[in-house]
């Protein structure tokens, strides 16, 4: 597996190297690519390719110190380089990077605290959210934490659906993310009240329903999942209603109006985002031809 990095000298970019070693950690070929983007006006364009120091040159010695600092960070095992480039947005430089090197997906350090104590993308993140053709992971320092308690290994992947046909298609990525680290596979459906016309008459068939359709869908795909299917009065009651242990990871799948390939996050895919206290992914619509 390859990931691309994007990195910032200062503890977010350290943040995102941590979450992105762990990722790829006991993948086939694990990789990362960690990029510095920088302005459009900075005249950079160059590849650090690590170990040997055969690179051509590096046009900043600043860039050449990040590139330094920024492997030095990365475990043994996975394979490094680094690459900066100028770019005009940094959202589409990274996209442009992914795409170049045939990444598995975008990591990025640092989700914002809300005054309201929920956590939100920053505009980097949110940038990519709604149009990357490939996974984005994301983290925050308490997200850290609960990896760190697990020594940076994975140990479990959670991944949302509702009762709508693209649950199978995130069932199936979350899947093979899991099978390919041997993780178990925990699928979470969040049930509100406004998702049925009576809920005093109608809400405990639909939780049931909803149930037995995932199990149903899950069996016919031969996975072994535990399946949650939890009420709340809202997204946030129903959100925290989830426990989590050490090196948990959550994916979340992308709205159905995305175009194919494309990440579109939606407001209760946010709110969700928003609630998670561990590491997250979202992963974007497979496509109608895949």
């Amino acid at each position: 597996m390859k990931l691309l990095v994007g990195y910032t000298a200062d503890d977010r970019g350290a943040e995102a190297i941590e979450l992105a070693s762990a990722l790829v950690s006991g993948t086939p070929e694990a990789a990362l690519e960690i990029a510095i983007v920088l302005p459009a006006t900075a005249p950079f364009n160059a590849v650090y390719p690590g170990g040997d120091h055969g690179y051509s040159s590096i046009l900043s010695a600043q860039v050449d110190q990040w590139a330094e600092q920024a492997l030095a960070m990365v475990p043994a095992g996975i394979s490094a380089s680094v690459v900066a480039r100028s770019v005009s947005s940094v959202a589409e430089g990274l996209i442009e990077l992914a795409q170049e090197h045939q990444a598995d997906g975008i990591v990025l350090g640092g989700r914002k605290r809300h005054r309201a104590g929920f956590f939100l993308p920053g505009a980097i993140a949110n940038a990519l959210l709604h149009s990357s053709p490939v996974a984005v992971f994301m983290s925050s320092p308490p997200a850290l934490k609960t990896l760190r308690n697990a020594h940076g290994k994975l140990t479990r992947l959670t991944a949302f659906v509702g009762d709508c046909p693209g649950a199978k298609d995130v069932i199936e990525q979350a899947a093979r993310i899991a099978t390919d680290r041997a993780l178990p596979l925990r699928i979470a459906t969040l049930v509100l009240p406004f998702d049925v016309q009576d809920p005093e008459r109608d809400l405990e068939a639909h939780v049931q329903s909803t149930r037995a359709y995932l199990a149903e869908l899950t069996g016919s795909m031969n996975l072994d999942v535990s399946i949650e299917v939890v009420v709340g009065r809202n997204l946030d009651e129903a959100t925290a209603q989830l426990s989590w242990q050490p090196g948990d990871l959550a994916l979340l799948g992308s709205a159905r109006l995305a175009t194919d390939r494309k990440l579109f996050i939606g407001p209760k895919a946010q709110r969700i985002l928003g609630n998670l206290s561990v590491p997250m992914g979202v992963i974007p619509n497979p496509g109608s031809n895949s």
